[in-house]
Parts: structure tokens; sequence; C-alpha cells
């Protein structure tokens, strides 16, 4: 049954980009998501010497970039909302939002994965009984395991996700944000464009670079947003149900974000400690 939902403010953003979620409090930021990652690696780079392999580590672990963190994805999270990046890229991603192509990484040979994974479970069934190489003891569920147990559980706490998922499916169903649906759907109609919802044309297959119809179809899409406030409505509605959710849960997420804060101050000492060395 949905959360009901009744905001007693609503915002007239001009792009989803201006407004924030009260999770997003809760949520790792992209960038505190590649440090945690980056630390990660080094760590297991570490662990893996020790036993002979070479384990490449990019340097380039920034994220793109991204002054927001967008934890919560909020530039297409009600699909596009801004003007300026409709006309450019239509439906396709801007440069600066891509990922990195990652660096030419050779694949683990059997005796590295061994190392790497020890005797975590896989998923190809091979044999997980694996605990040494070479008369030398593999740390339980192997390098990899070893630099997580180190930084802790920061990337393990899934609590924030689950209500940032939750608040989005159930805020399609409160009549605030269907009827938005249907006032955006009808203005959409009058442009020669038929969908029920705005998150299906992110689903349409789009060529490999925008083309004049795309970006038409983009346009109209952020401007019948702009005349509905679609993204307004939107945002508070999931806003409500959030901090109801946040509520019923605001013990575990307080532990959630001192975990997350461990785990991070141990990524910077790991990173500035593989800087300096």
């Amino acid at each position: 049954m949905a959360t009901k939902a009744s905001p007693t403010a609503t915002p007239t953003p001009a792009s989803a980009a201006s407004v924030s979620l009260p999770v997003e409090d809760y949520l790792l930021k992209n960038d505190e998501h590649s440090e945690i990652l980056y630390a990660s690696k080094l760590l297991v780079r570490q662990c893996m010497a020790r036993f002979g392999f070479d384990y490449a580590v990019d340097p380039a672990w920034k994220p793109p970039v991204d002054p927001k963190g967008d934890a919560a994805n909020m530039a297409r999270r009600y699909g596009i909302t801004d003007a300026k990046t409709a006309a450019r890229y239509g439906y396709h991603l801007p440069e600066n939002t891509l990922p990195p192509a990652p660096a030419g990484a050779q694949p683990m040979s059997d005796a590295e994965r061994n190392v790497f994974l020890g005797d975590t479970p896989r998923t190809d069934n091979s044999s997980t009984n694996v605990k040494q190489y070479k008369g030398q003891k593999i740390p339980a569920h192997g390098c990899s395991g070893d630099a997580q147990r180190k930084l802790g559980k920061g990337l393990e706490e899934r609590l924030p996700e689950s209500i940032n998922d939750a608040s989005f499916q159930q805020s399609m169903a409160t009549p605030q944000v269907t009827a938005v649906f249907r006032s955006w759907s009808d203005c959409m109609r009058k442009s020669g464009y038929t969908f029920s919802s705005p998150l299906q044309p992110l689903r349409s297959r789009l060529s490999a670079s925008p083309s004049a119809a795309e970006i038409h179809m983009a346009e109209s899409d952020v401007a019948c947003k702009q005349r509905t406030n679609l993204v307004g409505v939107w945002v508070a509605v999931e806003s409500v149900i959030q901090k109801s959710l946040i509520e019923k849960n605001q013990e575990a997420l307080t532990q959630v974000r001192s975990t997350a804060r461990e785990t991070l101050d141990r990524s910077a000492k790991v990173i500035a400690e593989g800087a300096s060395s």
C-alpha cells in the first residue's frame, strides 16, 4: 500500500537539478562512492602484491564533473528537465556526465582470481575452497574481502538506497503524480507525441548522436514539464514520502551515516598514504 502524500507546498523549479530530496542527506555522493572504490583498489593492489601479482589501478579515479553529487540521480530522475541540455543533446547524456573509458585491463588468470576472491562463493560454481597460494594464507574472501574489512561497511549499507527507490515507486501511484502525468501527456500529444509517462521517452532507442527530431521531442518534453510543473509536483510528493520513511528509520539511518563517514575517513587515509608512497 502506497504511503499517503499530502505536500504542504509545491516548488516550481526550472529543472530537477535545482532541487533536492531528503534522503540525499544519507546517500553517498558520486565522488564519495568513487573515493571508497579507489581506496579499496589500492588496498587490493597491496594485498595482491604480497602474492606476486600486479593489480593495476587507474589513477584517474575522480568521477566526472558533478558539483551537486547527484546521489539521487536528480538530473534524470524525472526524465530530462533542463531546457539547455535538451536543446543540445536531446535525450543523450552530456559528455561531462559520461564515465571515463576504462583503461585496458587484462583478464585475471585463475591463480590471480583465486587470490582476489579467496573463499568467496562464485557465480560460475567453481571451487570456493581456496585458502592458500604457494603456501601463503589467503585472507578470508580474498584480497577483495581484506580491503573491505579494512575500510568498513560504508558501501554495504542499503537502507538509504531502499528509501530512495521506495519513494520513487510509491510516488507514481499517488493521485497528485498520476494527475500531473496526464497533464504532461496531454501537452505532449499537442506536439504530436504519445506517451503516458515522462520516463517513456528515456527508453527510446537513440541514434549515435542527437538528431533534429530527437532534439525537438526533448525540447517539447521539457517545455511540457515546465508548463505542468511536473517536477515541482513530483518532488513535493516524493519529499513527503521520504520524510515519513526517514522518520520511521531514523535511528538506523543515523548509524548508516556514521558508518559511511568512518569508511570515508579510512579511504582518505589510504589514498593519502598511496600518494605519498
